[in-house]
């Protein structure tokens, strides 16, 4: 069983790839991901007496980089190296593979462009159908607090479900940003009739979100829900840089309207001059079921999970556990588990949330026991 399939792990031979591999390796252990390492080489504009060069610096960089996840125990497909355009090439291999995420680097911040990103970066995830991570190559990805801005759009609802998603595999914070547009008047004689509109749309945006989260398990979550009122791109990277999140989760396309943000055009804004790693949707989800030969039951990860608590890597074992549950979400073992696990970690309320679990599916499958039986008898003596 995988999570993550496929990960294609665009490289630029000329900017610092740790983070962007460190990312790679968090997420291929997790979802039992094999690697698929690329390089897109320009299509013109170099000269024939250094072309050997550039390739052969190139494979020098890909070849350690191939090493480096070998090295960590994960599949690594034969590289890719392809002359042409970086967007059209990355995005053409992403559809032959069929791979379920692009993870790129970003490059480091300079004084002239700030934190915005190159136009690579740009058209490839406004173009990409796939999801894509942009890991920010000047700050360590801890991946321990996560914000999912909303507008309760469909993309919207697909990032939020990804980032409830990674924030259970990573046992991360989840903040969930709503923004709503605040009306203003210049005229003081109106100052009572702003201040009812702005508690109106307040109250509408806060029945709109409950009613949105409805839909969601956030079960077992460390999650916040803020609203916030203002210009939306505004709004996040304040929060973003106010509370110090790791990793931005946003659609790509959204609804408009009257006051409303429309995601997409939101997302660029943001993305642009975002301090920290963030990852755009459309429809795909980023952590999918896929069964494979290789591992077709519980044990396999429940094991995995097992040898990882037992060396104290907590982390690794949580999300191990976390598999066993989707793949089984009566899976009592996995629970009882996680149970141990947070309470060792002093997560008081994530222990006692997954010991209740536990103790409700024992009750749920003691009451079906006892049922099957007394239908049987009944049956059977008919």
């Amino acid at each position: 069983m995988k999570l993550l399939e496929k990960i294609l792990v665009p490289i630029d031979v000329n900017m610092d790839s740790k983070e962007q591999l460190n990312t790679a390796i968090k997420i291929a252990r997790l979802g039992n991901s094999e690697i698929i390492i690329m390089h897109v080489l320009p299509e013109d504009g170099v000269n024939e007496a250094i072309k050997d060069i550039v390739i052969n610096n190139a494979t020098e960089v890909l070849n350690k980089i191939q090493g480096v996840f070998e090295k960590e125990g994960l599949k690594v497909q034969e590289q890719i190296m392809e002359y042409g355009n970086p967007v059209k090439t990355i995005l053409k291999v992403a559809t032959e593979e069929n791979v379920d995420l692009i993870l790129m680097g970003s490059g480091s911040i300079d004084s002239k462009d700030g934190n915005k990103r190159g136009s690579t970066t740009e058209n490839l995830m406004r173009q990409s159908e796939k999801p894509v991570w942009v890991v920010k190559s000047d700050r360590k990805n801890k991946l321990s607090k996560i914000l999912c801005p909303v507008d309760f759009s469909e993309p919207s609802s697909f990032a939020l479900k990804n980032a409830i998603l990674l924030a259970k595999f990573f046992n991360a914070d989840l903040t969930i940003l709503g923004v709503y547009g605040k009306f203003s008047s210049l005229s003081v004689r109106f100052k009572d009739e702003v201040e009812k509109e702005n508690a109106r749309r307040l109250e509408e945006m806060e029945n709109e979100m409950k009613t949105f989260l409805e839909n969601f398990d956030l079960q077992g979550l460390n999650f916040t829900v803020e609203i916030k009122s203002g210009l939306a791109h505004v709004q996040i990277l304040k929060s973003i840089k106010e509370d110090d999140h790791d990793l931005l989760i946003m659609g790509t396309h959204g609804r408009s309207g009257l006051n409303r943000f429309v995601m997409g055009s939101v997302t660029e804004k943001v993305t642009r001059e975002v301090p920290c790693s963030f990852i755009t949707t459309r429809t795909d989800n980023i952590l999918d079921l896929k069964f494979d030969d290789e591992i077709k039951d519980l044990e396999s990860n429940y094991k995995q999970g097992n040898a990882l608590f037992d060396s104290g890597d907590y982390k690794q074992a949580i999300g191990k556990y976390l598999i066993c549950i989707q793949i089984n979400s009566m899976h009592i073992p996995s629970l009882y588990k996680l149970a141990n696990i947070f309470k060792i970690i002093d997560d008081k309320a994530k222990a006692e949330y997954y010991s209740n679990l536990a103790k409700d599916m024992l009750i749920t499958l003691w009451d079906e026991t006892i049922e099957k039986a007394i239908t049987k008898h009944y049956t059977s003596n008919n």
